[in-house]
């Protein structure tokens, strides 16, 4: 796939440095049509076709439904007409053709705007609209679909239409709702990371996963590699500056494991786990948050800190990893999830053990996962809802469940596309972490940071905004 045939959209992306903008009034209609024919002409190429069957293909939602879309533009806000105006369709209209991996392509003129979800609920006449419709499958019988609120001009993508209650009424949920450009910017993205590949539809996927047409879910991307070290190295560099005294730092430290101990404790080859933790410096100190430890250094040692990578799994399972395990031996009862770890293993998984953060275990052949996620299991659980303290929360603002001690930092419902389940990155704890040492919220000495596992208890305290993720995907 000759990617230099693609236009330059680096302008139009939404990062960091080039936002969303500010202060328009609707939808920005010209950077979000550039940004989806940019995906449309991704999906063209991948299948192998020429991008000049492109050139002078004009079929918008109006050139292609006539008269049933015009009878609607007056129902849609002056910008979002002006999107659906240049937003392109692929040639032949009929042809089944995948926008992206969670998106089927533009509604049509009968299903663009919903007005039984506007009644149901209670929002403005002809606010919710249905711009793209599902994939087979991950709408299903309840709908489903990215869906752009006109009174807002923000989009959010859900698996389940049920899932919209808890994102409505927007102003009370504004953290889930995002301008579409910057929807379409993170589809993209995941491309640039290699999470999501194109290939034509009859090529296998790379681990037999099911290919949605062009599109195929990957285990992770070596940028995602990259970027989880670049987190590593801003924590341990802010611990390492706050501690007392400092060693002076060895010549070459290392990293914080070797081959050889992986080796023993039978962690694949080639899987996220390997790269990350062979990669990765072996810091200064030896507590990386309060009450865990750094992975040990030791053969014997880490391979007994491992509870599921010997036990017998399918061809394409990565099995969980301990990769910082607690420094007091408190265990973890997994009667009440049993599921996040069992995922493609033959052998019954233990029923308790040591806390810590794992890596996720995934089936490769399976889709929506993340090989780059984590689970952190604590000794204990957290009150859930009582009252007007609603206990500790993912990142979508959800409590979690009582007595749950599984779902810290994790995501809940993904405003970008994906279920529940999938696993938040690594790189995103990481990164939660390096901010409550820059601010002072954990304290670091001589040994790294400080503190017992309990210090995760002031996630169920009105502190419970430090220990939450924002949404992402």
């Amino acid at each position: 796939m000759d990617l230099s045939q693609l236009p330059d959209v680096s302008n139009w992306l939404v990062t960091a440095d080039n936002p969303a903008r500010d202060g328009i009034s609707g939808m920005d209609h010209e950077r979000c049509a550039a940004l989806h024919n940019y995906l449309l002409q991704y999906a063209w190429l991948a299948e192998g076709r020429s991008l000049g069957s492109l050139r002078n293909n004009s079929n918008t939602f109006f050139t292609v439904h006539g008269t049933a879309a015009e009878l609607i533009r007056t129902r849609l806000s002056v910008s979002l007409a002006m999107f659906l105006d240049t937003a392109k369709l692929p040639p032949d209209a009929t042809e089944w053709l995948p926008f992206f991996f969670w998106a089927g392509g533009l509604s049509d003129p009968g299903s663009l705007i919903d007005e039984g979800l506007t009644d149901l609920f209670d929002q403005p006449e002809d606010s919710l609209v249905c711009l793209y419709f599902p994939n087979i499958g991950q709408g299903g019988e309840s709908g489903g679909g990215l869906l752009y609120h006109q009174r807002h001009h923000r989009a959010a993508v859900f698996m389940h239409m049920d899932d919209l209650g808890f994102a409505l009424p927007v102003e009370a949920h504004r953290e889930l709702w995002h301008p579409l450009e910057t929807v379409l910017s993170n589809w993209i993205g995941l491309i640039h990371l290699g999470k999501v590949a194109a290939s034509p539809r009859d090529e296998p996927a790379l681990y037999d996963s099911e290919k949605i047409g062009p599109w195929e879910w990957r285990p992770y991307g070596e940028a995602q590699v990259r970027s989880c070290i670049s987190a590593w190295n801003r924590l341990c560099e802010a611990i390492e500056a706050r501690m007392p005294s400092q060693p002076p730092p060895a010549a070459d430290p290392g990293p914080l494991l070797t081959p050889a101990v992986l080796d023993g404790a039978s962690v694949p080859q080639d899987c996220f786990s390997r790269s990350f933790l062979t990669a990765a410096r072996r810091p200064l100190f030896n507590f990386i948050a309060p009450g865990l430890l750094l992975p040990p250094a030791d053969t014997s040692a880490f391979a007994a800190v491992q509870p599921f990578s010997k036990l017998s799994r399918g061809c394409h399972t990565i099995p969980s990893v301990c990769i910082f395990p607690a420094a007091g031996g408190e265990e973890v009862d997994l009667a009440g999830s049993p599921y996040l770890f069992s995922t493609g293993i033959d052998d019954s998984v233990p029923s308790r053990v040591l806390a810590g953060v794992y890596t996720e275990a995934v089936d490769r052949n399976n889709y929506d996962y993340a090989e780059e996620g984590f689970r952190m299991l604590l000794p204990y659980g957290f009150r859930g809802d009582w009252g007007d303290h609603l206990g500790a929360r993912k990142s979508d603002g959800s409590t979690i469940e009582r007595n749950k001690g599984t779902e810290l930092f994790q995501h809940g419902y993904k405003p970008f596309g994906g279920d529940y389940y999938r696993a938040q990155r690594l790189e995103r704890l990481l990164e939660s972490w390096f901010r409550l040492v820059d601010k002072s919220i954990w304290s670091v000495g001589p040994q790294g940071v400080e503190g017992t596992i309990d210090t995760f208890k002031e996630a169920d305290t009105e502190r419970w905004k430090d220990y939450l993720i924002p949404p992402t995907w």
